[in-house]
Protein backbone atom coordinates (compact mmCIF):
# COMPACT_ATOMS: atom_id res chain seq x y z
CA UNK A 1 0.00 0.00 0.00
CA UNK A 2 1.55 3.71 -1.15
CA UNK A 3 2.14 5.57 2.10
CA UNK A 4 0.67 9.12 1.82
CA UNK A 5 3.40 12.14 1.26
CA UNK A 6 5.34 13.57 3.72
CA UNK A 7 4.67 17.18 5.22
CA UNK A 8 7.41 19.32 3.39
CA UNK A 9 9.48 20.57 5.71
CA UNK A 10 11.91 23.81 5.57
CA UNK A 11 15.52 22.84 5.88
CA UNK A 12 16.58 23.97 9.60
CA UNK A 13 20.39 24.66 10.04
CA UNK A 14 21.85 24.40 13.86
CA UNK A 15 25.17 26.53 14.11
CA UNK A 16 28.25 24.42 15.27
CA UNK A 17 30.68 26.30 18.29
CA UNK A 18 32.99 26.41 15.72
CA UNK A 19 30.74 28.67 13.02
CA UNK A 20 29.30 30.39 16.09
CA UNK A 21 33.01 31.37 16.83
CA UNK A 22 34.40 32.32 13.49
CA UNK A 23 30.58 33.64 12.31
CA UNK A 24 31.38 31.69 8.79
CA UNK A 25 29.50 28.17 7.69
CA UNK A 26 31.25 24.98 7.22
CA UNK A 27 31.35 23.63 4.05
CA UNK A 28 28.41 21.11 4.90
CA UNK A 29 26.27 23.51 6.65
CA UNK A 30 27.13 26.01 3.39
CA UNK A 31 25.91 23.65 1.11
CA UNK A 32 22.86 22.36 3.10
CA UNK A 33 21.60 25.99 2.77
CA UNK A 34 22.77 26.50 -1.17
CA UNK A 35 21.04 23.07 -2.23
CA UNK A 36 17.86 24.37 0.26
CA UNK A 37 17.87 27.45 -1.48
CA UNK A 38 18.07 25.82 -4.90
CA UNK A 39 15.21 23.58 -4.39
CA UNK A 40 13.08 25.26 -1.72
CA UNK A 41 13.60 28.29 -2.20
CA UNK A 42 13.87 29.07 1.68
CA UNK A 43 16.44 27.81 4.37
CA UNK A 44 16.21 28.09 8.16
CA UNK A 45 19.40 28.85 10.57
CA UNK A 46 18.27 28.26 13.94
CA UNK A 47 20.63 29.57 16.31
CA UNK A 48 22.09 33.15 14.45
CA UNK A 49 20.79 36.08 16.44
CA UNK A 50 21.52 37.12 20.01
CA UNK A 51 18.41 36.82 22.15
CA UNK A 52 19.23 39.45 24.13
CA UNK A 53 19.41 41.65 21.17
CA UNK A 54 15.83 40.37 20.03
CA UNK A 55 14.14 40.84 23.70
CA UNK A 56 15.80 44.58 23.67
CA UNK A 57 13.84 45.00 20.25
CA UNK A 58 10.64 43.61 21.36
CA UNK A 59 10.84 45.18 24.23
CA UNK A 60 10.57 48.70 22.39
CA UNK A 61 8.81 47.70 19.22
CA UNK A 62 5.55 45.77 20.78
CA UNK A 63 4.70 49.48 22.19
CA UNK A 64 5.76 50.96 19.40
CA UNK A 65 3.16 48.56 17.47
CA UNK A 66 0.22 49.18 19.70
CA UNK A 67 0.58 52.74 18.50
CA UNK A 68 0.76 52.21 15.14
CA UNK A 69 -2.21 49.68 15.34
CA UNK A 70 -4.25 52.25 16.84
CA UNK A 71 -3.44 55.28 13.93
CA UNK A 72 -6.19 55.28 11.30
CA UNK A 73 -3.17 55.88 8.74
CA UNK A 74 -1.10 52.95 9.84
CA UNK A 75 -0.83 50.16 6.53
CA UNK A 76 -2.43 47.19 7.15
CA UNK A 77 -1.53 44.47 5.12
CA UNK A 78 -4.21 42.94 2.82
CA UNK A 79 -6.77 44.70 4.50
CA UNK A 80 -7.44 45.80 8.43
CA UNK A 81 -8.74 42.15 9.04
CA UNK A 82 -5.85 40.15 8.50
CA UNK A 83 -4.18 42.98 11.82
CA UNK A 84 -0.81 42.81 10.36
CA UNK A 85 0.71 46.51 10.22
CA UNK A 86 3.74 48.06 8.66
CA UNK A 87 6.32 48.83 10.86
CA UNK A 88 9.66 50.44 11.09
CA UNK A 89 12.51 49.03 13.46
CA UNK A 90 14.14 51.05 15.78
CA UNK A 91 16.40 53.81 13.85
CA UNK A 92 18.31 54.43 16.92
CA UNK A 93 22.05 53.76 17.89
CA UNK A 94 22.05 51.05 21.01
CA UNK A 95 18.91 49.02 18.73
CA UNK A 96 20.79 48.25 15.51
CA UNK A 97 22.60 45.05 15.50
CA UNK A 98 25.38 42.97 12.94
CA UNK A 99 23.39 39.65 13.09
CA UNK A 100 19.96 41.48 12.53
CA UNK A 101 20.68 43.57 9.91
CA UNK A 102 23.76 41.81 8.32
CA UNK A 103 23.85 38.44 9.75
CA UNK A 104 27.02 37.14 8.58
CA UNK A 105 26.06 33.69 8.07
CA UNK A 106 22.77 34.41 6.08
CA UNK A 107 24.89 36.54 3.99
CA UNK A 108 27.51 33.92 3.61
CA UNK A 109 24.78 32.00 1.88
CA UNK A 110 23.13 34.54 -0.27
CA UNK A 111 26.03 35.54 -1.58
CA UNK A 112 26.73 31.69 -2.60
CA UNK A 113 23.40 32.32 -4.55
CA UNK A 114 23.99 36.42 -5.77
CA UNK A 115 27.56 36.45 -6.06
CA UNK A 116 30.00 38.55 -3.99
CA UNK A 117 29.29 41.85 -2.87
CA UNK A 118 25.58 41.34 -2.48
CA UNK A 119 23.47 44.65 -1.72
CA UNK A 120 21.55 45.65 1.46
CA UNK A 121 18.76 47.71 0.21
CA UNK A 122 15.86 47.60 2.23
CA UNK A 123 15.02 47.05 6.55
CA UNK A 124 11.85 47.14 7.77
CA UNK A 125 9.46 45.13 9.89
CA UNK A 126 5.89 43.88 9.93
CA UNK A 127 3.37 42.82 13.30
CA UNK A 128 1.00 40.40 13.31
CA UNK A 129 -1.85 41.42 15.69
CA UNK A 130 -4.56 39.03 16.88
CA UNK A 131 -7.01 38.16 13.73
CA UNK A 132 -9.00 35.95 11.95
CA UNK A 133 -8.76 36.61 8.50
CA UNK A 134 -5.00 35.32 6.31
CA UNK A 135 -3.31 37.12 3.78
CA UNK A 136 -3.61 35.25 0.29
CA UNK A 137 -0.93 33.20 -1.12
CA UNK A 138 1.09 35.94 -2.78
CA UNK A 139 4.62 36.95 -4.01
CA UNK A 140 6.07 40.65 -3.18
CA UNK A 141 6.29 42.03 -6.54
CA UNK A 142 4.34 42.27 -10.20
CA UNK A 143 7.21 42.82 -12.66
CA UNK A 144 8.83 41.23 -15.28
CA UNK A 145 11.75 40.11 -13.28
CA UNK A 146 14.76 38.06 -13.89
CA UNK A 147 14.75 34.05 -14.59
CA UNK A 148 17.29 33.87 -12.21
CA UNK A 149 17.54 34.28 -7.80
CA UNK A 150 17.62 38.06 -7.96
CA UNK A 151 17.06 39.16 -3.98
CA UNK A 152 16.57 37.27 -1.13
CA UNK A 153 14.68 38.08 2.12
CA UNK A 154 16.13 37.67 5.62
CA UNK A 155 13.00 37.32 8.13
CA UNK A 156 13.91 37.17 11.93
CA UNK A 157 11.08 37.03 14.57
CA UNK A 158 11.62 38.66 18.04
CA UNK A 159 9.64 35.74 19.69
CA UNK A 160 9.19 32.14 19.18
CA UNK A 161 7.10 31.63 16.27
CA UNK A 162 4.89 28.86 15.74
CA UNK A 163 1.09 28.58 13.38
CA UNK A 164 -0.38 29.58 16.95
CA UNK A 165 1.01 33.12 16.84
CA UNK A 166 0.96 33.37 12.83
CA UNK A 167 3.97 31.70 11.18
CA UNK A 168 4.34 32.81 7.56
CA UNK A 169 2.89 30.25 5.44
CA UNK A 170 5.34 29.63 3.06
CA UNK A 171 5.09 27.07 -0.35
CA UNK A 172 8.42 24.96 -0.77
CA UNK A 173 9.43 25.17 -4.43
CA UNK A 174 7.14 27.87 -6.11
CA UNK A 175 10.14 30.14 -6.38
CA UNK A 176 10.77 27.52 -9.85
CA UNK A 177 9.30 29.06 -12.82
CA UNK A 178 7.32 31.63 -11.14
CA UNK A 179 6.88 34.74 -13.08
CA UNK A 180 4.11 37.59 -13.20
CA UNK A 181 1.90 35.00 -15.44
CA UNK A 182 1.05 33.08 -11.75
CA UNK A 183 -0.49 36.67 -10.10
CA UNK A 184 -4.34 37.67 -10.61
CA UNK A 185 -3.24 41.52 -11.46
CA UNK A 186 -7.01 42.08 -12.47
CA UNK A 187 -7.54 41.98 -8.18
CA UNK A 188 -4.50 45.01 -7.87
CA UNK A 189 -2.64 42.73 -6.01
CA UNK A 190 0.21 40.41 -6.05
CA UNK A 191 -2.22 37.20 -5.67
CA UNK A 192 -1.20 34.03 -6.78
CA UNK A 193 -3.82 33.12 -8.97
CA UNK A 194 -6.39 30.27 -7.95
CA UNK A 195 -5.05 27.50 -10.56
CA UNK A 196 -1.76 27.81 -10.14
CA UNK A 197 -2.08 27.67 -6.31
CA UNK A 198 -4.27 24.25 -6.91
CA UNK A 199 -1.46 22.76 -9.12
CA UNK A 200 1.10 23.69 -6.53
CA UNK A 201 -1.01 22.30 -3.47
CA UNK A 202 -1.08 18.57 -5.16
CA UNK A 203 3.04 18.56 -5.23
CA UNK A 204 4.25 20.07 -2.02
CA UNK A 205 0.80 21.61 -0.16
CA UNK A 206 1.82 24.71 2.03
CA UNK A 207 3.71 25.14 5.76
CA UNK A 208 3.79 27.26 8.39
CA UNK A 209 7.08 25.93 10.01
CA UNK A 210 7.58 26.68 13.96
CA UNK A 211 11.03 28.35 14.92
CA UNK A 212 12.82 28.69 18.18
CA UNK A 213 13.51 32.56 19.13
CA UNK A 214 16.95 33.26 17.25
CA UNK A 215 16.38 32.12 14.16
CA UNK A 216 16.43 33.25 10.60
CA UNK A 217 14.70 32.55 7.24
CA UNK A 218 16.02 33.53 3.70
CA UNK A 219 13.69 32.88 1.47
CA UNK A 220 13.68 33.96 -2.65
CA UNK A 221 11.87 37.12 -3.59
CA UNK A 222 9.94 34.58 -5.84
CA UNK A 223 8.73 32.11 -2.94
CA UNK A 224 4.88 32.19 -2.89
CA UNK A 225 4.36 33.12 0.93
CA UNK A 226 1.10 34.40 3.25
CA UNK A 227 0.80 35.91 6.62
CA UNK A 228 -1.68 33.90 8.28
CA UNK A 229 -3.84 34.74 11.55
CA UNK A 230 -1.85 35.42 14.86
CA UNK A 231 -4.46 33.85 17.63
CA UNK A 232 -3.16 35.10 20.43
CA UNK A 233 -3.14 38.40 22.26
CA UNK A 234 0.93 38.90 22.30
CA UNK A 235 1.87 40.86 18.62
CA UNK A 236 4.07 39.00 16.50
CA UNK A 237 6.62 41.22 15.43
CA UNK A 238 9.09 40.07 12.18
CA UNK A 239 11.90 41.97 11.31
CA UNK A 240 12.95 41.37 7.24
CA UNK A 241 16.40 42.47 5.58
CA UNK A 242 16.72 42.33 1.83
CA UNK A 243 19.73 41.87 -0.10
CA UNK A 244 20.48 42.03 -4.14
CA UNK A 245 22.95 41.33 -5.91
CA UNK A 246 25.81 43.54 -7.77
CA UNK A 247 24.05 43.53 -11.01
CA UNK A 248 20.63 44.61 -9.95
CA UNK A 249 19.67 47.98 -10.96
CA UNK A 250 17.83 49.84 -7.99
CA UNK A 251 18.09 53.21 -6.26
CA UNK A 252 16.74 51.92 -3.10
CA UNK A 253 18.32 53.12 -0.06
CA UNK A 254 17.05 52.07 3.69
CA UNK A 255 17.59 54.33 6.38
CA UNK A 256 19.58 54.20 8.89
CA UNK A 257 20.84 56.67 11.74
CA UNK A 258 23.95 58.70 11.00
CA UNK A 259 25.36 57.92 14.23
CA UNK A 260 25.81 54.18 13.45
CA UNK A 261 27.93 54.78 10.35
CA UNK A 262 30.70 53.30 11.61
CA UNK A 263 29.66 51.13 14.18
CA UNK A 264 27.65 48.45 11.98
CA UNK A 265 30.21 45.39 10.77
CA UNK A 266 28.88 44.60 7.01
CA UNK A 267 30.97 41.74 6.65
CA UNK A 268 31.32 41.25 2.54
CA UNK A 269 27.86 42.98 1.75
CA UNK A 270 27.22 46.36 1.23
CA UNK A 271 24.65 48.75 2.30
CA UNK A 272 22.71 51.49 0.83
CA UNK A 273 22.02 53.77 3.06
CA UNK A 274 20.08 57.43 3.37
CA UNK A 275 22.10 58.25 6.54
CA UNK A 276 19.44 60.61 8.73
CA UNK A 277 19.86 62.85 11.37
CA UNK A 278 19.56 62.75 15.11
CA UNK A 279 15.81 63.12 16.20
CA UNK A 280 14.43 61.31 12.66
CA UNK A 281 10.86 59.93 13.48
CA UNK A 282 11.34 56.93 12.22
CA UNK A 283 8.24 54.85 13.17
CA UNK A 284 5.68 55.34 11.11
CA UNK A 285 7.82 54.82 7.55
CA UNK A 286 6.64 54.64 4.37
CA UNK A 287 5.25 51.47 2.45
CA UNK A 288 6.09 52.38 -1.19
CA UNK A 289 8.87 50.66 -1.75
CA UNK A 290 10.35 49.93 -5.00
CA UNK A 291 11.83 46.59 -5.46
CA UNK A 292 12.13 46.94 -9.83
CA UNK A 293 14.88 46.36 -11.68
CA UNK A 294 15.91 49.33 -13.62
CA UNK A 295 16.24 49.50 -16.96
Amino acid sequence: MAQPAKEPQVRLIELTPDELASKELGSHNLQAAVEALHRDGIVAIKNAVDIAHLDKLNARMVPEARDLYARPDTHRNFGNGTGNIQQEPVLEDDFIFDDVIANPWATQAIQCMLGPQSMVRFYSANTAFKATERQPPHIDITFDFPKVPFGYCVNINLIDTTPENGATEVWLGSHVDTDRDVLNLSQESMEIKPEFQEQRRKISPPIQPSLPKGSLIIRDFRLWHAGRPNQTDQPRVMLVSVQFPRWYRSNLNMKLPASVRDKLNWGDAIPCVEWMPEGYDYLQGSHDHDFVLLP
